[in-house]
């Protein structure tokens, strides 16, 4: 990601926070809120470099956490922001703030041809968890979320609650549901719940109903299957990974042994679940012609021999998979037949000297 442009007034060897700020702004931002700001402000005096990765290493937050931070000095007003075609923060103003207005910023939506973009969780300031808590429903889920976890909840538990009412949408009941089933599974962390909210809510899960629904719906499908074999258990799958899970089935034709063990390759390879590199996977076994796991085994022990000798052994067992489809691979079958031709020669030598043998 590339260096942020950072424009403002500069002060000669000081950094001079405005009184306007601290009377005005200070009190209703968290740490992190004010450690930007503040660090923004000292890099424009210094006329130093700006990045959101430079700002998380520098504070140890993640990216998201500065750019959750930049979102609401933006929406106060004190920081106008401009993004890349990449949704990247590529330019910050800091503005007077005596001249600050509250305005609605957000990402910019991803174009088309690159996808939805889930939305980036917004920091939310202290009066707003003040007003929040003060709710008699939300006292009430704050006394069940505390039963269900065992533990008081911290001011990131609370924030976290407030994202998922106010952004996700979820009402109390909903988010009293979330963390039963959170904690039913043996996850408490607040982290944890977040990730299976933003699951249920791109699952377009609106109320406990669809939410028992779409878990009975799944469960024992093979949607849920694939998500098991990828050590996914907290939530249902989204619109894309069913998505992957029918075009295994219908337009390759695969079984569930095959595209589970496409699933066991992808987590040995790269240790996480991925879809795409499943996908990536099966697209290449459809190919060859595979239609089952002894096929798979057939064309691994084909690859491996024609490593080990040069070309000629397994060239038998590739045929057996030829067979099945010689449409699809009799091209790849002729391409990757070679001979072994210190074999040949031996052979050749063998059945010269048994002729003179022969005339003797």
């Amino acid at each position: 990601m590339s260096s942020i442009v950072l424009k403002g007034d500069r002060y000669s060897g000081n950094t001079i926070v405005s009184n306007c700020f601290i009377d005005e702004f200070m009190a209703d931002a968290n740490g992190a809120q004010l450690k930007i700001y503040l660090y923004l402000m000292r890099c424009i005096e210094a006329d130093e470099p700006v990045s959101v990765p430079l700002l998380a290493d520098r504070f140890n937050y993640t990216e998201t956490d500065i750019v959750r931070s930049l979102l609401y000095w933006a929406r106060k007003g004190i920081v106008s922001l401009e993004f890349d075609d990449d949704r990247n923060v590529s330019g910050i103003t800091l503005n007077d703030p005596a001249d600050a207005e509250e305005t609605e910023v957000s990402l910019p939506k991803k174009s088309s041809a690159s996808g939805s973009g889930r939305k980036v969780r917004a920091a939310c300031s202290a009066s707003q968890l003040k007003a929040f808590r003060s709710k008699s429903d939300t006292k009430q889920l704050i006394f069940a979320a505390e039963q269900y976890l065992a533990r008081p909840l911290t001011p990131s538990d609370m924030e976290t609650l407030f994202y998922i009412n106010d952004e996700l949408g979820f009402s109390m009941d909903l988010i009293e549901y979330l963390i039963e089933y959170c904690v039913c599974r043996g996850k408490t962390s607040t982290r944890y719940i977040e990730q299976t909210a933003i699951g249920w809510a791109e699952a377009g899960v609106k109320d406990v109903e669809s939410a028992k629904r779409g878990e009975k719906g799944y469960a024992g499908s093979d949607y849920y299957t694939v998500l098991k074999a990828y050590g996914i258990t907290d939530r249902n799958p989204v619109d894309s990974e069913t998505s992957y899970v029918d075009r295994w089935k219908e337009e390759y034709g695969f079984a569930m042994p095959v595209i589970l063990e496409a699933v066991s390759r992808t987590m040995k390879a790269i240790a996480k679940p991925s879809f795409p590199y499943t996908d990536s996977i099966l697209k290449r076994w459809h190919e060859s012609g595979v239609s089952s796991i002894e096929d798979i085994d057939v064309m691994a022990a084909s690859q491996s021999a024609v490593t080990k000798r040069g070309g000629t052994a397994g060239v038998t067992a590739q045929r057996s998979v030829a067979k099945k489809d010689p449409a699809k691979n009799k091209f790849s079958f002729n391409l990757e037949r070679t001979y072994d031709f210190d074999e040949l020669e031996a052979e050749l030598m063998k059945k010269q000297k048994s002729k003179r043998y022969s005339r003797m």
